[in-house]
């Protein structure tokens, strides 16, 4: 009975080891069949052995019962337990009466819980033992009076042994993709697969001596969507009462409370095979119609927990001929309720969209066992075979007669996906050597439909109860957790060389910042789309935007300049003293007849009050210098200098004339190879004003896949640390103002390329000093040997032929 109350959860499963049993037999023990499921991927939550959490309480019978003398709501009952003579045990329960069997737990045992029972006198009278509830014993949630025994239980007997409690119970954890394993049958399918031992499902025929279901009821289905299914059966003459013993027994095992016969079929079939059911008193269904549909705004129902609901047009209802009768997959109306008058039955038995459950349930706080299941995903092909299963239980517990037939309404039948498996993929996938029978046998064993394709292909029909196989990947991991991973064979890992060489944009792209960062310099990311004054300014045509995200900014951006320079001057005008920026991103260029050209980009700005020690004071601004010295770690190897380990060479070129971004003579070309990757140098003043930069500023933008390629070609090769000391010296050269620093630098390692290990500007004058047109360049040189130790006598000799080339070559003199 979907909706009775106390059955509010469903996200994990109960299992008693002697009900799987039933449908499947292995000879595993306990903790084979949990080890077993849980590697294929069931979670175990709790074993528990009733038995032992019973330990102690017997059958007793209740020979007398009597007022307490001092306590108007005590009762001292005398109570055989089986023993040489009765107990006197005081009871407060208002339902004990003499003649019934119950389960007494005798001085010196145990409660599950942990309470003791020891020998009280209760308002003056002895009490030697306890009569339990189901509450007490942990076997339910009534807790209004003592659990009344079946007559047929022998006195004296262990409670466990007399209602076959003693048994294991299972809990599982369900997953929110396996709404299949909510059920016995579920779990007894996994366990079959595993073991490659039959299913048993449920045997019965059904006798239907009543009359054609037609002619008594009628079925309409207004909202096919929110339930594409329904099956009515109808039952006569039946006598509510309550549950056998051993049907009882189940549903405490598994913690349900028993409630009447009627309610307990329906609650087992539920548990069985997990799809929800629900009877109404057919005599309380007015104009012997049932019709789904959407609830009218405002509409009342009164549910079985006695609240009064207001309903929405988003809450699907069942309905008879007049008003709601239930909430659809989630609990039925109390005028429709079956009790001990009622004598006819229609047995519903449907599928609810997930949705519409989960959608109602939440807005009204009413969680059921058959809502979770509902809202999990329930089978649409087990509606009709739930249907008959409780339909025949029923006949049998309560005498009822079962009409001829049953109302399916089913206007468009669910049709079933077939998904193509390759057994060698499988194989290939799971490193394992699966054949395409073990294939059949696993997913057939699951439930699938396998027939043979192409070649060794399959082609598997999968069950409606397994909605998350959807493809072949799907299959084989099926295949894979019932073969059992702890099968595949080990391989040994082959590890082939550490690849140099960046792989895709995102690894270049992330090296690239991680250098920059190391550099000293702080990431920006910019928006791709830029200001049209960026466009007009620099008079370059970039990629506009068919709908621009706003007026004036519509182009694609064709240079990183534009973010970095909109971010240094929002540093600069909240007072910072100095900036050094980077950005790694795309950039634009057009591309007549298809779509624009990408390609990434390194940028890199630096501006204002270059870092220093605070408690020094030696503040200064950048210059060109601190910028050539980012460049040139990104670019240079520092053990080779411009020479890479593969025959790459990276040059600077001065650049006189004006080109767009920078001043003229104030700034370089990067070559490699001869081909222009980029430009370094001072930003045009125009470009700054542009951005209201009132100060100077340094920039570079280079290819970042170049970056990349030069970085491969350095190599990892390993270079011991000196093992001698070298000399430093520090010379300065009056020359030509059109000769670059490099080209001094070139000439100054061609020297003697063993010995020069480093060369490096530290100072450029012009002044006073020199002549006009002249200008002054200051290195710091680092000589090394490999062979020894090198003397004052070879570092002069050495600089007297660095003197003599830079005069040769550029009439270079010392200062």
């Amino acid at each position: 009975m979907y909706g009775s109350p106390g059955n509010s959860e469903a996200d994990a499963v109960k299992i008693t080891r002697s009900w799987l049993a039933d449908y499947v037999e292995v000879d595993w023990d306990i903790e084979e069949l949990v080890e077993r499921l849980t590697m294929a991927g069931l979670e175990e939550e709790a074993v528990e052995d009733l038995g032992a959490r019973l330990d102690g309480v017997i059958v007793g019978h209740v020979l007398d019962r009597a007022q307490h003398p001092n306590a108007d709501r005590l009762s001292v009952c005398t109570v055989d337990v089986g023993e040489s003579a009765p107990r006197t045990i005081v009871c407060g329960a208002l339902n004990v009466d003499t003649g019934q069997r119950v389960a007494v737990i005798l001085p010196g045992s145990t409660l599950p819980d942990g309470t003791r029972i020891g020998e009280a006198k209760l308002r003056g009278v002895a009490s030697s033992g306890m009569i339990c509830s189901e509450v007490e014993l942990e076997l339910g949630t009534d807790a209004s009076g003592i659990m009344v025994l079946p007559s047929d239980y022998s006195v004296g007997t262990p409670y466990a042994d007399a209602a076959g409690l003693n048994d294991v119970v299972i809990d599982f954890e369900v997953t929110p993709n396996r709404p299949d394993c909510l059920s016995i049958v579920g779990i007894a399918r996994e366990v079959s697969a595993l073991s490659q031992r039959p299913l048993n499902l449920p045997r019965f025929e059904l006798d239907a001596q009543g009359p054609p279901v037609e002619t008594t009821c009628r079925v309409d289905i207004d909202d096919t969507v929110g339930c594409p299914r329904y099956v009515a059966r109808i039952l006569r003459g039946i006598q509510v009462a309550p549950s056998p013993s051993w049907l009882q027994n189940r549903l405490r095992a598994v913690g349900q409370r028993p409630i009447n016969n009627v309610v307990d079929v329906t609650n087992f079939v539920m548990l069985e095979l997990g799809q929800p059911l629900h009877a109404f008193d057919l005599a309380r269904l007015r104009e012997g119609r049932i019709v789904v549909r959407r609830a009218i705004p405002g509409e009342p129902l009164q549910t079985l927990d006695g609240t009064d609901q207001k309903l929405t047009p988003e809450d699907l209802v069942i309905a008879d001929g007049v008003g709601p009768v239930a909430l659809a997959g989630i609990m039925g109306g109390a005028n429709s309720e079956v009790d001990d008058s009622t004598t006819d039955i229609l047995l519903e038995s449907a599928f609810f969209d997930r949705r519409t459950v989960r959608q109602t349930a939440s807005r009204l706080g009413l969680r059921t066992e058959a809502s979770a299941r509902f809202e999990r995903g329930a089978d649409v092909a087990m509606a009709a075979f739930a249907s008959e299963r409780a339909a025949d239980l029923l006949a049998q517990i309560t005498g009822g007669v079962i009409d001829d037939g049953a109302i399916d309404v089913y206007p468009a039948p669910t049709s079933l996906p077939q998904i193509p498996l390759r057994p060698e993929r499988a194989s290939q996938l799971l490193s394992a050597n699966i054949d395409s029978d073990e294939c059949r046998r696993i997913l057939q064993a699951l439930g699938c439909v396998v027939d043979r394709g192409s070649d060794q292909d399959l082609v598997v029909t999968v069950p409606a109860f397994r909605p998350d196989l959807e493809r072949e990947v799907d299959l084989v991991e099926e295949v894979g957790r019932i073969h059992g991973y702890h099968q595949v064979e080990g391989a040994e890992i082959v590890r082939g060389p550490i690849p140099q060489q960046p792989r895709g944009g995102y690894d270049i792209a992330r090296s690239l910042r991680e250098g920059l960062v190391e550099l000293g310099l702080d990431e920006i990311i910019s928006p791709s789309i830029v200001d049209d004054r960026w466009t007009q300014l620099m008079g370059t045509t970039g990629c506009r935007l068919a709908n621009p995200p706003a007026e004036g900014v519509s182009h694609l951006r064709t240079s990183l300049l534009p973010g970095l320079f909109d971010v240094a001057r929002r540093n600069f005008n909240q007072r910072q003293s100095g900036v050094g920026l980077f950005e790694v991103g795309r950039v634009f260029s057009p591309h007549p007849g298809s779509l624009p050209d990408e390609s990434l980009l390194v940028g890199g700005l630096m501006a204002g009050q270059a870092s220093a020690s605070a408690w020094r004071g030696d503040h200064r601004d950048v210059d060109v210098l601190d910028l050539k010295g980012v460049v040139d770690a990104l670019l240079l190897d520092s053990e080779s200098g411009r020479e890479s380990g593969h025959g790459s060479e990276v040059t600077y070129e001065s650049i006189d004339e004006s080109v767009g971004f920078l001043r003229p003579g104030q700034g370089a070309r990067i070559l490699r190879n001869g081909e222009t990757i980029g430009h370094w140098g001072q930003a045009h003043r125009d470009l700054c004003a542009a951005f209201d930069v009132d100060r100077d500023v340094y920039i570079f933008e280079i290819q970042g896949t170049c970056v990349a390629r030069l970085w491969s070609e350095w190599g990892n090769d390993y270079v011991p640390l000196p093992k001698f000391p070298p000399i430093e010296r520090d010379l300065a050269v009056v020359l030509d103002t059109g000769v670059a620093a490099g080209q001094i630098i070139e000439e100054i390692r061609r020297v003697d390329p063993t010995l020069v290990e480093t060369v490096e500007v530290f100072d450029v004058y012009t002044g006073d000093q020199v002549e006009t047109g002249k200008h002054s360049l200051a290195f710091s040189l680092s000589l090394r040997s490999d062979s020894g130790t090198l003397e004052d006598r070879d570092a002069d000799q050495v600089i007297d032929r660095i003197l003599k080339r830079l005069g040769d070559a550029f009439g270079a003199r010392l200062r």
